[in-house]
């Protein structure tokens, strides 16, 4: 059994949150409060996971976290609103240690329902998760070797799929590159709002071009390109492989979807010389893409379960048997470098 503690300043959307939790027998809540209140009780409490909003009066989501992280690294899965504004603080609230985030309900029952199910299933996914390893993975530098960009590589495009732990993964990845590289296209299950600034601020971290993706790009090296929220990205055709940006049905219960990208990267003739990686995430979204991948002679890459916030999409790859190397986070940079500046050739 989980046990939850639900921080919210209204009093009422905290009782249904609990009663919601409560009448399933995987949940216990053990607690419910404002953020001032719960710095009081959560060291009693004890929780396996909190969960957090947004934008409170008394004390922000932010500095609950800021305060939380350093002295108990539980995983914290934010409630936000979808807007602009909600986006930008979201986003600061994953780079301050919370692991995932859920969108708020519009006040319909059909979106409470949706609220509260995506919240248990983000609640089981993260209950488990070292916060500790990935706040400290934030803060470190990988030590990446010196390559020879002028060497020739096999590898001509990059692409990378992730969902929950995928933005702080994302960029220890990009901060952590460098050199002419082929073009990335990243596929992070986010909301409309949320896709540009993330690009924004990969880009303010990273010494490569980081940019959300437009329809009718051409891709070129050393610049990344994130498919933006709400819409799949697809690989064009040669010679020029514009980018293609469309509002298609949902696969795998996603939009973007990371099967999408790389399944369109399959019917490319870049796929033999595609390097793919299918990063932490919940559910099974980019499995099957990479299977086509796989069988058309890219390099195939999976997060493994030690380093994964949630060990869910690298897991139904791997047990397809579609991944050629399960790889740690911490050497997927020094991996790409190998690939791309002079020893991609001798990888089978």
């Amino acid at each position: 059994m989980i046990s939850v503690y639900i921080i919210d300043d209204n009093r009422i959307v905290r009782e249904i949150i609990a009663s919601q939790l409560q009448e399933d027998p995987r949940f216990t809540v053990v607690g419910s409060s404002t953020a001032t209140e719960a710095m009081k009780e959560i060291i009693k409490a004890k929780p396996d996971v909190i969960t957090l909003d947004v934008e409170m009066p008394d004390i922000s989501g932010i500095e609950f976290l800021q305060w939380l992280m350093p002295k108990f690294p539980i995983p914290v899965i934010m409630l936000s609103s979808f807007t602009q504004a909600g986006a930008k603080v979201t986003l600061d609230s994953l780079q301050a240690g919370a692991l995932d985030f859920v969108q708020k309900a519009d006040g319909s029952e059909e979106d409470f329902l949706r609220m509260v199910l995506e919240l248990k299933n983000k609640i089981r996914a993260c209950a488990k998760t070292n916060v500790s390893d990935v706040l400290n993975r934030n803060q470190r530098t990988s030590q990446t070797k010196s390559r020879d960009s002028s060497a020739v590589s096999k590898i001509k495009l990059i692409a990378i799929g992730a969902s929950t732990g995928g933005t702080q993964a994302i960029e220890y990845l990009l901060r952590n590159l460098s050199g002419e590289l082929p073009p990335i296209l990243i596929v992070q299950h986010m909301p409309e709002y949320f896709t540009g600034m993330f690009a924004e601020r990969l880009d303010s971290v990273s010494s490569l071009n980081i940019q959300e993706a437009q329809e009718g790009q051409s891709i070129s090296k050393g610049n990344v390109y994130v498919a933006r929220g709400d819409h799949h990205m697809e690989l064009g055709d040669p010679p020029y492989y514009n980018i293609r940006i469309h509002k298609g049905e949902k696969v795998t219960g996603h939009r973007p979807s990371v099967d999408v990208l790389f399944h369109s990267i399959s019917k490319s003739p870049l796929a033999s010389f595609c390097a793919a990686f299918l990063l932490t995430g919940m559910g099974k979204d980019g499995a099957k893409g990479l299977k086509a991948l796989f069988e058309k002679g890219a390099m195939t890459f999976g997060q493994d379960e030690s380093t994964s916030v949630v060990y869910g999409m690298p897991r139904e790859a791997y047990e397809m048997g579609v991944v050629k190397e399960q790889i740690s986070l911490d050497n997927i940079p020094e991996k790409i470098s190998e690939l791309c500046f002079g020893t991609a050739n001798s990888y089978n």
